[in-house]
């Protein structure tokens, strides 16, 4: 525990106390804090006076976010850092008005991001939610709110991670294969539409230069951060930077198969809206959507480039067509309530039908507009169960048909089926 200073140029220290609330903060109702939260009080340093804080004293107030211990630790910290007066510091530009605190040893320790409709915030802390046993490493990330009358801030807060480079620095040669792929795994379950190389932060390690691309002697460990566009409303176009890597054209190992096999789609969702109510039904069955198609590909034995390619659409002569797991949804909607039996021949050409906007390289499909995009927002439980009994249906046919006739996918480009 820090203790007290004797140099009198350091700013006084405060006590501040930790809560764990239940209620919403005035200004955003719609953000509201887990139930599953407790409600505590923690003081950062002891007052010799009183163990209650000080009345002036700034209040840290943990409104969403998983309880884990990494993420308990870091509130602590940030408390002790907000007490001894240490004021954050501005990121560099194009950051969105991120602010860096810093303990008082001069050591950065969180990223703070302020918001106010809680949309990127709230999906901040989502990512780190369902990141489950930090597979991919997604720094713990919750939601706060500091008050400090007449001042109240809403943030998203997240563990700075010291690191070299970002991705963008270097080529993805010497990038760790079970990094990439433990990444592109949460990218894909939560249809990220901005992984790009800034967001991918790199934290060089000595390994054994065979497990190189480029037979290097320093590999590098990839670290996810910035997912506040992740989990859309809309089934986007998701980007992932990833999917030309050499990494992402690589079978997945038995670890990371056994762990896609354990995930639980609803209940990732149900925990979801038991610990960030924010985040809407359609988002949350957005995640359900790719997290099924996830594990039917990974099953059937795809790569994550693969995966990736069917999930992003292609463009063509500056238009851009469906996706194929757009054509899926397409194709699960048209099928209920339109039964029917299909012997051998037909489940080919049904199949090919199916791939016929990927493969359409004259581009004589219309594009895909905003408005036109794929939503579940509209569809009652019994309409969306319906819908994904469906779609897994289809997505089975099409796999097996896919074993019968050999296709071989290139990696990253669905049109090559």
């Amino acid at each position: 525990m820090p203790t007290r200073s004797t140099d009198s140029n350091r700013a006084p220290l405060m006590a501040v106390a930790v809560v764990h609330h239940h209620f919403p903060p005035s200004h955003n109702p719609s953000l509201k804090p887990s139930p599953l939260i407790r409600r505590r009080r923690l003081l950062s340093f002891p007052h010799s006076s009183s163990h209650r804080p000080h009345p002036q004293s700034p209040i840290l107030n943990l409104m969403a976010g998983r309880t884990s211990a990494a993420l308990q630790s870091l509130v602590e910290e940030v408390s002790a850092t907000i007490s001894s007066g240490a004021p954050p510091i501005p990121a560099l530009a194009g950051l969105g008005g991120a602010l860096f605190l810093r303990n008082r040893s001069g050591d950065c320790l969180a990223v703070v991001k302020p918001f106010n409709a809680g949309e990127t915030g709230v999906r901040e802390a989502a990512a780190y939610l369902l990141d489950h046993a930090a597979f991919a490493g997604v720094p713990p990330t919750a939601l706060i709110q500091i008050s400090h009358p007449p001042t109240n801030l809403l943030a998203s807060i997240q563990r700075f991670v010291p690191h070299e480079f970002d991705a963008g620095d270097l080529g993805p040669s010497r990038f760790s294969v079970a990094s990439v792929h433990r990444i592109g795994i949460l990218d894909i379950r939560l249809l990220n539409t901005d992984r790009h190389a800034g967001n991918l932060l790199v934290q060089k390690q000595s390994v054994d230069k065979n497990r190189t691309f480029d037979g290097a002697e320093l590999a590098t460990e990839l670290v996810p951060i910035d997912h506040g566009l992740c989990l859309p409303e809309l089934l986007e176009d998701p980007y992932f930077e990833w999917l030309h890597w050499p990494q992402a054209a690589v079978p997945f190992s038995g670890e990371e198969i056994q762990y896609v096999s354990k995930i639980d789609p609803f209940k990732d969702a149900e925990l979801l809206r038991a610990e960030l109510p924010s985040i809407r039904e359609p988002a949350i069955r957005i995640l359900i959507l790719c997290t099924i198609f996830l594990k039917k590909a990974v099953d059937f034995g795809l790569c994550l480039s693969e995966i990736g390619g069917m999930m992003t659409r292609e463009f063509c002569r500056m238009e851009e067509g469906e996706s194929f797991l757009e054509s899926l949804c397409t194709k699960a909607e048209e099928s209920i309530g339109a039964e029917s039996e299909l012997g051998e021949e037909d489940d080919v050409k049904e199949y090919q039908e199916l791939c016929e906007k990927p493969l359409d390289l004259n581009c004589h499909g219309a594009g895909v507009e905003r408005s036109k995009m794929i939503s579940f927002k509209d569809k009652n439980e019994e309409q969306w169960m319906l819908f994904l009994e469906r779609f897994e249906q289809i997505l089975t046919e099409v796999f097996e048909v896919m074993k019968k006739v050999e296709v071989k996918l290139k990696p990253g480009s669905p049109c090559n089926i």
